[in-house]
């Protein structure tokens, strides 16, 4: 039977480039919607025995929306934009993971081309922004840590009194 696949299982992270080797990626926290899109150029050539379409380059884009947030992922791609830094970005979907725990994902590196964030009254503040990204997203599996995994989704608990730790609560959220 066919699958539907829903949006919501569908989740971005973000990590600056140059702090690959120091930090692990971080999830976007609100995240209404966002757009992978993919655009090849074509040029037509019309001869005596019909057009001949030859394609360009590939263009790759993600176009991103999300609830504003006083927190470290709204703060560094603000500042992405501001500083003209590379990031890393996966858009892993949590739908199935597979038999050893990993989750299908794609990957890219690029750059945002804006940073949007009007203030309308009586309504959240909303930011949205474009990732322009380098070269072809690349498909693979990630792996979540522990604390990523309870930044996404919270595990299931017992009725009986509960003696583990809270995870930390960010109040800008």
């Amino acid at each position: 039977m066919i699958k539907a696949i829903y949006g919501k299982d569908k989740i971005l992270m973000f990590r600056l480039l140059a702090e690959a080797k120091e930090k692990e990626a971080v999830k976007l926290a609100l995240q209404t919607s966002h757009t992978i899109s993919y655009e090849r150029d074509s040029e037509q050539t019309q001869t005596k025995d019909g057009a001949i379409n030859t394609s360009k380059g590939l263009t790759a884009t993600v176009d991103i929306e999300a609830v504003s947030s006083k927190d470290e992922v709204n703060t560094m791609l603000k500042n992405s934009v501001l500083e003209g830094q590379k990031l890393e970005c996966w858009e892993i979907d949590l739908s199935e993971p597979t038999s050893d725990g990993k989750y299908s994902a794609l990957y890219m590196q690029g750059n945002l081309d804006s940073w949007e964030l009007p203030a309308d009254v009586e309504e959240l503040a909303s930011f949205s922004t474009t990732l322009n990204v380098d070269g072809k997203p690349q498909a693979g599996e990630v792996t979540l840590s522990p604390d990523q995994e309870d930044e996404i989704m919270y595990a299931f608990r017992d009725i009986t009194i509960f003696e583990g730790e809270e995870p930390a609560v960010d109040p800008g959220v």
